[in-house]
């Protein structure tokens, strides 16, 4: 069973235990996540089974989309509603419009410190076990990058709250963003829910929780939440070759392609999905050697 299953993660669960949960659905079948979702968190966790396993990397580098939830006039020892929370003074009262500017502010390319509590190392483990030590460890700022960022709700009431949508890179800390928010709005804030709507192409509309997967295999009924390998690929250019040319190049030989405009364009430095002449996936060519040899192009992989 080869492929990716979009778990929309219930609220409590660690990212770890939905893998579990699915491998008790896929017994024998290898799984993982691909980046851990908190706790607190719900919303899509792309799990890879069987040879998708290997692609994780792929769906952590993926674009990610969140709505978060912001208490202003507070803050939360972890950044978080499950933390210590303690009430910021002379709370500043902002208006509609001034709420949308400080958000905007963090559109475009910025720099976050992880949270204490995050899984980022240091001296090999986790910043939540130094936290929980009562230890605080260093923390290096981190460039990430806002792709979009709209308020959808505001209120100014005594326990004011906001809700945003955020599109954002890989490597974004949603609760290191509502941090710096607060400090934006001079009044402190902390997160106090969390979805993630989607991962890439992986969006919570189609997103089911362990108890629909179960369902959906006792009824016969994999096929129809299986995601293919290639689905996380789709950003990378796609060529397509005859079988015979498909395990001369993965037996590590040279090919000079008939159809002259194969190796054209093809960019050096990113990954190239391979396609049979029946439109089955058939590999990620990862490191390849693209050559000239007395006027005739050659492509060979190299892993």
């Amino acid at each position: 069973m080869d492929g990716i299953i979009v778990i929309n993660k219930l609220p409590g669960d660690s990212s770890n235990r939905a893998v579990q949960l699915v491998k008790k659905i896929f017994p024998g079948h290898r799984a993982g996540h691909t980046g851990t979702l908190d706790p607190m968190a719900t919303g899509v966790l792309p799990i890879c089974l069987g040879r998708a396993t290997r692609l994780s990397e792929y769906i952590i580098a993926l674009p990610k989309s969140y709505r978060a939830e912001v208490t202003l006039g507070k803050v939360s020892s972890t950044g978080d509603s499950e933390g210590d929370i303690i009430v910021t003074p002379d709370v500043k009262v902002h208006d509609h419009r001034q709420i949308e500017d400080i958000l905007q502010s963090f559109s475009g390319e910025i720099e976050q410190l992880p949270p204490h509590y995050s899984a980022v190392k240091h001296q090999g483990k986790p910043l939540y076990y130094w936290a929980r030590q009562g230890k605080e460890a260093p923390r290096r700022l981190r460039k990430a990058f806002i792709y979009r960022i709209e308020l959808l709700t505001y209120n100014s009431d005594s326990e004011p709250q906001l809700t945003f949508e955020v599109d954002c890179s890989k490597g974004t800390y949603i609760r290191s963003l509502v941090i710096d928010i607060g400090e934006a709005a001079g009044c402190g804030a902390y997160l106090s829910g969390l979805v993630r709507t989607a991962v890439g192409p992986y969006h919570i509309d189609k997103a089911l929780t362990t108890d629909q997967v179960a369902e959906k295999v006792e009824k016969g009924c994999t096929m129809e939440i299986m995601w293919p390998m290639d689905s996380a690929l789709q950003q990378y250019l796609a060529i397509e070759m005859d079988n015979q040319q498909v395990e001369a190049l993965k037996n590590g030989q040279e090919l000079y392609p008939g159809d002259a405009g194969l190796l054209s364009g093809l960019p050096l430095d990113e990954p190239i999905r391979l396609y049979d002449r029946q439109g089955e996936f058939k590999a990620l060519i990862t490191k390849f050697a693209l050559e000239d040899k007395e006027g005739l192009k050659t492509l060979k992989f190299l892993s």
